[in-house]
Protein backbone atom coordinates (compact mmCIF):
# COMPACT_ATOMS: atom_id res chain seq x y z
CA UNK A 1 0.00 0.00 0.00
CA UNK A 2 1.03 3.73 -0.84
CA UNK A 3 0.86 6.62 1.92
CA UNK A 4 0.63 9.83 1.79
CA UNK A 5 1.95 12.05 4.60
CA UNK A 6 1.17 15.41 4.41
CA UNK A 7 2.91 17.85 6.88
CA UNK A 8 1.04 21.01 8.64
CA UNK A 9 4.05 22.35 10.37
CA UNK A 10 2.24 25.11 12.59
CA UNK A 11 1.18 25.35 16.04
CA UNK A 12 -0.14 27.64 18.42
CA UNK A 13 2.47 26.92 21.18
CA UNK A 14 5.67 24.90 20.56
CA UNK A 15 6.15 22.39 23.11
CA UNK A 16 9.41 22.67 24.61
CA UNK A 17 10.11 18.87 24.42
CA UNK A 18 9.13 18.32 20.54
CA UNK A 19 12.07 18.24 17.95
CA UNK A 20 9.92 18.40 14.83
CA UNK A 21 9.50 20.93 12.20
CA UNK A 22 7.30 23.42 13.05
CA UNK A 23 6.66 26.97 13.77
CA UNK A 24 4.04 29.38 16.15
CA UNK A 25 1.22 30.86 14.47
CA UNK A 26 -1.87 32.79 16.04
CA UNK A 27 -4.55 31.53 14.14
CA UNK A 28 -4.97 28.88 11.33
CA UNK A 29 -2.61 27.90 8.79
CA UNK A 30 -1.94 30.31 6.47
CA UNK A 31 -3.64 29.46 2.80
CA UNK A 32 -0.02 30.79 1.33
CA UNK A 33 1.19 27.79 3.12
CA UNK A 34 -2.01 25.53 1.47
CA UNK A 35 -1.74 26.42 -1.76
CA UNK A 36 2.04 25.26 -1.91
CA UNK A 37 1.28 21.86 -0.76
CA UNK A 38 -1.48 21.87 -3.57
CA UNK A 39 1.10 22.74 -6.18
CA UNK A 40 3.81 19.93 -4.59
CA UNK A 41 0.86 17.31 -5.11
CA UNK A 42 -0.02 18.33 -8.72
CA UNK A 43 3.59 17.91 -9.69
CA UNK A 44 4.28 14.77 -7.69
CA UNK A 45 5.56 11.82 -10.20
CA UNK A 46 5.14 8.85 -8.65
CA UNK A 47 2.83 6.18 -8.06
CA UNK A 48 -1.45 6.58 -9.08
CA UNK A 49 -3.02 4.88 -6.39
CA UNK A 50 -2.31 5.16 -2.70
CA UNK A 51 -4.43 3.95 0.52
CA UNK A 52 -3.79 6.47 2.94
CA UNK A 53 -3.89 9.69 3.66
CA UNK A 54 -1.99 11.27 6.82
CA UNK A 55 -2.14 14.66 8.20
CA UNK A 56 0.62 15.26 10.56
CA UNK A 57 2.58 18.13 12.25
CA UNK A 58 2.62 20.16 13.91
CA UNK A 59 -1.12 20.63 14.43
CA UNK A 60 -2.95 19.62 11.26
CA UNK A 61 -6.18 20.38 13.45
CA UNK A 62 -5.16 24.42 12.73
CA UNK A 63 -6.00 23.97 9.05
CA UNK A 64 -9.33 25.62 8.05
CA UNK A 65 -12.10 23.07 7.22
CA UNK A 66 -12.12 24.61 3.71
CA UNK A 67 -8.27 24.53 3.67
CA UNK A 68 -8.55 20.83 4.47
CA UNK A 69 -10.65 20.03 2.14
CA UNK A 70 -8.89 21.75 -1.04
CA UNK A 71 -5.96 19.89 -0.12
CA UNK A 72 -7.93 16.04 0.24
CA UNK A 73 -10.08 18.03 -3.38
CA UNK A 74 -6.09 17.73 -4.66
CA UNK A 75 -4.82 14.16 -3.31
CA UNK A 76 -8.42 12.97 -5.01
CA UNK A 77 -7.69 15.01 -8.06
CA UNK A 78 -3.95 12.99 -7.77
CA UNK A 79 -4.10 9.64 -6.85
CA UNK A 80 -6.64 6.98 -7.03
CA UNK A 81 -7.67 6.44 -3.37
CA UNK A 82 -8.77 3.00 -3.10
CA UNK A 83 -11.08 2.94 0.38
CA UNK A 84 -8.33 5.02 2.56
CA UNK A 85 -7.37 5.57 5.90
CA UNK A 86 -7.55 9.47 6.22
CA UNK A 87 -5.80 10.22 9.21
CA UNK A 88 -5.33 13.61 11.06
CA UNK A 89 -3.81 14.76 14.06
CA UNK A 90 -5.80 16.72 16.36
CA UNK A 91 -4.77 19.42 19.32
CA UNK A 92 -7.39 18.76 22.31
CA UNK A 93 -7.90 22.46 22.32
CA UNK A 94 -9.22 22.48 18.84
CA UNK A 95 -11.83 19.88 19.05
CA UNK A 96 -15.23 21.16 18.53
CA UNK A 97 -18.54 19.04 17.61
CA UNK A 98 -18.92 21.41 14.34
CA UNK A 99 -15.42 21.51 13.72
CA UNK A 100 -15.18 17.30 14.25
CA UNK A 101 -18.31 16.99 12.18
CA UNK A 102 -16.59 18.80 9.50
CA UNK A 103 -13.30 16.57 9.40
CA UNK A 104 -15.82 13.51 8.89
CA UNK A 105 -18.17 15.30 5.89
CA UNK A 106 -14.97 16.09 4.44
CA UNK A 107 -13.87 12.43 4.59
CA UNK A 108 -11.41 11.90 7.41
CA UNK A 109 -11.88 8.66 9.30
CA UNK A 110 -9.27 8.69 11.93
CA UNK A 111 -8.32 11.21 14.83
CA UNK A 112 -5.10 10.97 16.58
CA UNK A 113 -5.30 13.10 19.33
CA UNK A 114 -2.52 14.64 21.06
CA UNK A 115 -3.57 13.79 24.45
CA UNK A 116 -0.34 13.30 26.24
CA UNK A 117 -1.57 13.06 29.99
CA UNK A 118 -4.79 13.50 32.31
CA UNK A 119 -2.65 15.10 34.77
CA UNK A 120 -2.38 18.46 34.66
CA UNK A 121 0.45 19.35 35.96
CA UNK A 122 2.16 16.62 33.49
CA UNK A 123 0.32 19.00 31.18
CA UNK A 124 2.16 21.83 32.40
CA UNK A 125 5.01 20.55 32.48
CA UNK A 126 5.18 19.53 28.83
CA UNK A 127 4.40 22.99 27.83
CA UNK A 128 0.76 21.64 26.30
CA UNK A 129 -1.94 24.30 26.11
CA UNK A 130 -4.97 22.33 27.09
CA UNK A 131 -5.76 20.60 30.40
CA UNK A 132 -6.90 17.58 31.68
CA UNK A 133 -10.50 18.37 31.49
CA UNK A 134 -10.01 19.57 27.77
CA UNK A 135 -8.66 16.48 27.02
CA UNK A 136 -11.51 14.52 28.27
CA UNK A 137 -14.08 16.65 26.40
CA UNK A 138 -12.56 16.25 23.26
CA UNK A 139 -12.22 12.59 23.63
CA UNK A 140 -15.63 12.38 24.38
CA UNK A 141 -16.51 14.66 21.38
CA UNK A 142 -14.08 12.83 18.82
CA UNK A 143 -15.50 9.23 20.22
CA UNK A 144 -18.71 10.55 19.12
CA UNK A 145 -18.13 11.45 15.74
CA UNK A 146 -15.59 8.83 14.76
CA UNK A 147 -15.36 5.24 15.06
CA UNK A 148 -11.82 5.13 14.37
CA UNK A 149 -9.61 7.22 16.64
CA UNK A 150 -6.19 7.15 18.64
CA UNK A 151 -5.21 8.65 21.88
CA UNK A 152 -1.38 9.04 22.42
CA UNK A 153 0.34 9.70 25.16
CA UNK A 154 3.86 10.36 26.60
CA UNK A 155 5.58 8.59 29.82
CA UNK A 156 8.35 9.59 31.95
CA UNK A 157 7.12 13.29 32.82
CA UNK A 158 6.93 14.50 35.95
CA UNK A 159 5.03 13.77 38.41
CA UNK A 160 6.09 10.30 37.41
CA UNK A 161 3.32 9.07 39.72
CA UNK A 162 0.61 10.17 37.61
CA UNK A 163 1.12 7.71 34.65
CA UNK A 164 -0.93 4.83 36.20
CA UNK A 165 -3.98 7.40 36.82
CA UNK A 166 -3.54 8.62 33.19
CA UNK A 167 -3.59 4.92 32.08
CA UNK A 168 -6.75 4.42 34.47
CA UNK A 169 -8.64 7.49 32.62
CA UNK A 170 -7.28 6.09 29.34
CA UNK A 171 -8.89 2.49 29.81
CA UNK A 172 -12.52 4.67 31.15
CA UNK A 173 -12.21 6.63 27.65
CA UNK A 174 -11.92 3.25 25.53
CA UNK A 175 -9.95 4.46 22.60
CA UNK A 176 -9.97 1.65 19.77
CA UNK A 177 -6.32 3.05 19.33
CA UNK A 178 -3.32 3.84 22.11
CA UNK A 179 0.16 5.07 21.15
CA UNK A 180 2.56 5.34 24.30
CA UNK A 181 5.66 7.33 24.03
CA UNK A 182 8.45 7.64 26.79
CA UNK A 183 9.47 11.60 27.04
CA UNK A 184 12.69 11.99 25.25
CA UNK A 185 15.21 15.21 25.54
CA UNK A 186 16.34 16.07 22.40
CA UNK A 187 18.65 17.96 21.26
CA UNK A 188 17.81 21.37 20.02
CA UNK A 189 14.69 21.86 22.29
CA UNK A 190 14.26 23.51 25.27
CA UNK A 191 14.22 20.26 27.47
CA UNK A 192 17.71 19.76 25.95
CA UNK A 193 18.80 21.70 29.34
CA UNK A 194 16.77 19.48 31.68
CA UNK A 195 18.40 16.14 30.24
CA UNK A 196 19.60 15.30 33.63
CA UNK A 197 15.80 14.95 34.70
CA UNK A 198 14.99 12.17 32.68
CA UNK A 199 14.76 8.52 34.40
CA UNK A 200 16.98 6.03 34.51
CA UNK A 201 16.36 3.29 31.79
CA UNK A 202 14.91 0.71 34.87
CA UNK A 203 12.23 3.71 35.64
CA UNK A 204 11.13 4.08 32.50
CA UNK A 205 11.06 0.71 31.59
CA UNK A 206 8.31 0.08 34.44
CA UNK A 207 6.16 2.77 33.29
CA UNK A 208 6.53 0.90 29.56
CA UNK A 209 5.59 -1.86 31.17
CA UNK A 210 2.69 -0.11 33.45
CA UNK A 211 1.16 0.32 29.86
CA UNK A 212 1.37 -2.95 28.75
CA UNK A 213 -0.36 -4.34 31.55
CA UNK A 214 -2.81 -1.52 31.72
CA UNK A 215 -3.96 -2.07 27.75
CA UNK A 216 -3.92 -5.77 27.64
CA UNK A 217 -6.33 -6.73 26.13
CA UNK A 218 -5.19 -4.87 22.79
CA UNK A 219 -2.97 -5.99 20.52
CA UNK A 220 0.54 -4.44 21.41
CA UNK A 221 1.21 -4.63 17.96
CA UNK A 222 4.22 -2.64 17.46
CA UNK A 223 6.59 -1.20 20.15
CA UNK A 224 4.75 1.72 21.28
CA UNK A 225 1.59 0.98 20.13
CA UNK A 226 -1.67 -0.92 21.39
CA UNK A 227 -5.13 -1.58 19.18
CA UNK A 228 -8.38 -3.22 19.35
CA UNK A 229 -8.89 -5.78 16.75
CA UNK A 230 -9.24 -4.08 13.07
CA UNK A 231 -7.76 -0.66 14.61
CA UNK A 232 -3.87 -0.87 14.20
CA UNK A 233 -2.80 2.13 12.19
CA UNK A 234 -2.62 1.29 8.38
CA UNK A 235 -0.78 4.26 7.46
CA UNK A 236 1.99 3.76 10.11
CA UNK A 237 2.62 0.21 9.03
CA UNK A 238 3.57 1.27 5.64
CA UNK A 239 6.81 2.95 7.68
CA UNK A 240 6.82 -0.26 9.82
CA UNK A 241 7.24 -2.67 6.49
CA UNK A 242 9.24 -0.21 5.05
CA UNK A 243 7.33 0.60 2.11
CA UNK A 244 6.55 3.67 -0.47
CA UNK A 245 5.47 6.60 0.77
CA UNK A 246 4.87 9.96 -0.34
CA UNK A 247 5.75 13.36 2.00
CA UNK A 248 4.47 17.18 1.25
CA UNK A 249 5.00 19.77 3.22
CA UNK A 250 7.98 21.22 4.98
CA UNK A 251 10.50 18.81 5.80
CA UNK A 252 8.15 15.73 4.83
CA UNK A 253 10.24 12.65 3.87
CA UNK A 254 9.28 10.29 1.10
CA UNK A 255 10.40 6.76 0.32
CA UNK A 256 9.86 6.03 -3.65
CA UNK A 257 11.19 3.90 -5.96
CA UNK A 258 14.01 3.28 -3.78
CA UNK A 259 15.12 7.03 -2.84
CA UNK A 260 14.26 8.48 0.15
CA UNK A 261 14.04 12.40 -0.38
CA UNK A 262 13.28 15.23 1.85
CA UNK A 263 11.91 18.60 1.50
CA UNK A 264 12.94 21.86 2.09
CA UNK A 265 13.21 22.32 5.99
CA UNK A 266 12.55 26.23 6.19
CA UNK A 267 8.74 26.74 5.50
CA UNK A 268 9.56 30.20 3.26
CA UNK A 269 11.46 28.39 1.21
CA UNK A 270 9.24 25.31 0.67
CA UNK A 271 6.56 27.96 0.18
CA UNK A 272 8.78 29.48 -2.84
CA UNK A 273 10.07 26.03 -4.18
CA UNK A 274 7.64 23.28 -3.19
CA UNK A 275 8.75 19.71 -4.00
CA UNK A 276 12.20 20.73 -3.82
CA UNK A 277 14.70 18.39 -1.87
CA UNK A 278 16.76 19.29 0.93
CA UNK A 279 18.56 15.88 0.74
CA UNK A 280 17.91 12.83 -1.52
CA UNK A 281 19.77 9.24 -1.27
CA UNK A 282 19.36 6.41 -3.50
CA UNK A 283 19.63 3.03 -1.11
CA UNK A 284 21.25 0.08 -2.32
CA UNK A 285 19.47 -2.85 -2.43
CA UNK A 286 21.11 -4.37 0.40
CA UNK A 287 20.43 -1.04 2.45
CA UNK A 288 16.76 -1.46 1.61
CA UNK A 289 16.99 -5.51 2.86
CA UNK A 290 18.32 -4.41 6.30
CA UNK A 291 16.18 -1.53 6.68
CA UNK A 292 13.25 -3.72 5.84
CA UNK A 293 14.24 -6.43 8.84
CA UNK A 294 14.88 -3.44 11.16
CA UNK A 295 11.24 -2.19 10.41
CA UNK A 296 9.55 -5.14 10.77
CA UNK A 297 10.96 -6.05 14.21
CA UNK A 298 9.30 -3.24 15.82
CA UNK A 299 6.34 -5.18 15.25
CA UNK A 300 4.89 -8.13 17.26
CA UNK A 301 4.19 -10.00 13.56
CA UNK A 302 7.86 -9.57 12.76
CA UNK A 303 8.57 -10.71 9.79
CA UNK A 304 6.34 -13.09 7.61
CA UNK A 305 9.19 -15.36 5.75
CA UNK A 306 6.96 -15.08 3.06
CA UNK A 307 6.46 -11.54 2.71
CA UNK A 308 10.26 -11.31 2.15
CA UNK A 309 10.48 -14.20 -0.24
CA UNK A 310 7.77 -12.42 -2.54
CA UNK A 311 9.22 -8.94 -1.87
CA UNK A 312 12.59 -10.04 -2.65
CA UNK A 313 13.13 -13.05 -4.31
CA UNK A 314 14.89 -14.97 -1.68
CA UNK A 315 14.51 -15.72 1.50
CA UNK A 316 15.42 -13.91 4.52
CA UNK A 317 18.13 -16.60 5.67
CA UNK A 318 19.63 -16.50 2.39
CA UNK A 319 20.86 -12.67 2.82
CA UNK A 320 20.63 -12.76 7.03
CA UNK A 321 21.34 -15.93 8.73
CA UNK A 322 24.24 -15.03 10.55
CA UNK A 323 22.76 -12.26 11.79
CA UNK A 324 19.49 -14.04 12.53
CA UNK A 325 20.67 -16.89 14.23
CA UNK A 326 23.02 -14.34 16.44
CA UNK A 327 19.80 -12.29 17.14
CA UNK A 328 18.11 -15.96 18.22
CA UNK A 329 20.64 -17.00 20.68
CA UNK A 330 20.30 -13.82 22.36
CA UNK A 331 16.54 -14.11 22.69
CA UNK A 332 16.27 -11.25 20.91
CA UNK A 333 13.99 -12.35 18.17
CA UNK A 334 12.04 -16.37 17.89
CA UNK A 335 11.86 -18.47 14.50
CA UNK A 336 9.11 -20.13 13.95
CA UNK A 337 7.65 -22.01 10.42
CA UNK A 338 6.12 -18.76 8.81
CA UNK A 339 8.15 -15.81 10.55
CA UNK A 340 11.10 -14.35 12.73
CA UNK A 341 9.58 -12.32 15.82
CA UNK A 342 11.00 -10.02 18.10
CA UNK A 343 10.67 -11.70 21.59
CA UNK A 344 9.43 -9.59 24.80
CA UNK A 345 12.95 -8.70 25.56
CA UNK A 346 13.67 -8.02 21.44
CA UNK A 347 11.27 -5.01 22.39
CA UNK A 348 12.73 -3.85 25.49
CA UNK A 349 15.82 -3.51 23.35
CA UNK A 350 14.74 -3.33 19.93
CA UNK A 351 17.55 -0.76 19.56
CA UNK A 352 20.11 -4.12 20.08
CA UNK A 353 18.92 -5.60 16.73
CA UNK A 354 18.84 -2.20 14.53
CA UNK A 355 22.80 -2.46 16.03
CA UNK A 356 23.44 -6.13 15.17
CA UNK A 357 21.59 -6.18 11.47
CA UNK A 358 23.50 -2.96 10.25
Amino acid sequence: MFGIYIHIPFCRTVCPYCDFVRERVDGAAPDAYVDAVCREIERFEGPEAAGSVFFGGGTPSLLRPESLERILGTVAHRFRLDSPEITLEANPDDVTAPLARAWRDLGVNRISLGVQSFDDAVLRALGRRHNADRARDACALVAAHFENWSMDLIFGARPVEAWWPTLDECMRLDPPHVSAYGLTYEAGTPFEKRASEALDQERALRLYEEAEVALAAFDHYEISNFAKPGFAARHNLIYWRNEAYAGFGTAAFSFVDGVRARNLTDTRAYMQEPGKKSESLRLSDHEIRVETLIQHFRLREGLLKAYYRRRFGVEARADFCPQLDALCARGLIEEDKGAFRPTREGFYLNNEIGIALV
